[in-house]
Formats: structure tokens, C-alpha cells, sequence
């Protein structure tokens, strides 16, 4: 069955951007938060806190810099972190981690890492082990668009595992595989 959608409004745009399938990253940095506690002089104390996204907007864009680009939803309540944010990982989710994904795609959720083991990279971002692949990229710019930012990044480091990737298609998660 076809179906000719061929006015552009968000729904269209949306339905149609959901046939093309893509792989599922979790970024992830470090941010410096004020805690709501008070230091020795009675300021506020500022505490590392790990901050992780879902992404699927992601793409390598030159092979000569080694640049990716992904981009944020204004919206998005962790949307200063990464516009202050010089470093970040990027994780290219496994079809056995939907627990994770579960887990970070909760709009709004205090503590997403809670319950997840991490280590931290040289660079100081939170790093969870069973993924594809793990790129350690530097901030280099920001595109700021209509309702999103585009960040880009300069990869510094990768990693890769013998793993099946998950994919996103048709608005659900599923195995690679299947």
C-alpha cells in the first residue's frame, strides 16, 4: 500500500524520516551542577554529574578531520550541558542494551545513570562498556537551526567491538539482525 504524503508539515516529515533506519548513540559528557548544598563559606557547591542523550541524528561529515556532527532539541533539559560541554562520547548502542535505552529515553529524568555501571574516560565522560563502538570526540562548533543545534565534533579516539548494533526504524528499537 502507498501512500502519497505530499504536503511537508512535522507529521509528514516525521512518518517519512521514520523509514529511514538508523543506529541508536548515547551520548554522554560530564557537567558541573550546583547540588544544592552549600560549601565551607556557604556557596553553592557545584558536583561532576554524568549527562547522557539518545541520539539518532548523528553522521561522520569529513574523513580528513575526523568530524561527526549530531544534533540537540532546544528543548531538551539537558540542552546547556552540551552547549557548555568541551568534550563527549559517543556510544553506538548494541541490540542487547535496551535496557539502556530504556532507561535514557525518559523525557525529563533526574538521573538517568542511576542502576548503570560506568567508568570515566581520560577526558572525564562517563563510558558504559557492551557497545558497538565508542567515539571520544572534542567540541569544535555549534549550527544553532530553528529548534535544534548542531553540534560538531573532532573524534580524538574510537573504539570498536565485536557487536550486533541496534537500530531505530519505523519509531521502535530492533536488532540489527532481525
Amino acid at each position: 500500500m502507498s501512500v502519497e504524503l505530499n504536503e511537508p508539515t512535522a507529521e509528514n516529515l516525521k512518518r517519512v524520516m521514520s523509514s529511514w533506519p538508523t543506529g541508536v548513540g548515547l551520548i554522554t559528557t560530564t557537567s558541573s551542577q550546583v547540588d544544592g548544598l552549600t560549601g565551607s563559606v556557604g556557596e553553592p557547591r557545584a558536583v561532576d554529574k554524568p549527562v547522557g542523550i539518545l541520539c539518532n541524528s548523528l553522521a561522520s561529515i569529513s574523513l580528513e578531520k575526523k568530524l561527526i556532527l549530531w544534533s540537540v532539541d532546544h528543548s531538551s533539559s539537558t540542552y546547556q550541558y552540551w552547549m557548555d560541554a568541551k568534550t563527549w562520547a559517543v556510544h553506538f548502542l548494541a541490540d542487547d542494551q535496551q535496557n539502556i535505552i530504556e532507561q535514557f529515553k525518559q523525557k525529563g529524568a533526574l538521573n538517568k545513570f542511576e542502576n548503570i555501571e560506568y567508568s570515566l574516560s581520560k577526558e572525564g565522560n562517563p563510558i558504559l562498556s557492551g557497545a558497538v563502538a565508542i567515539l571520544h570526540c572534542n567540541t569544535v562548533n555549534f549550527v544553532k537551526t530553528y529548534d535544534h543545534t548542531v553540534i560538531l565534533g573532532e573524534v580524538i579516539n574510537l573504539e570498536i567491538f565485536d557487536k550486533n548494533p541496534m537500530v531505530y526504524a519505523f519509531s521502535k528499537f530492533t536488532s540489527y539482525g532481525s
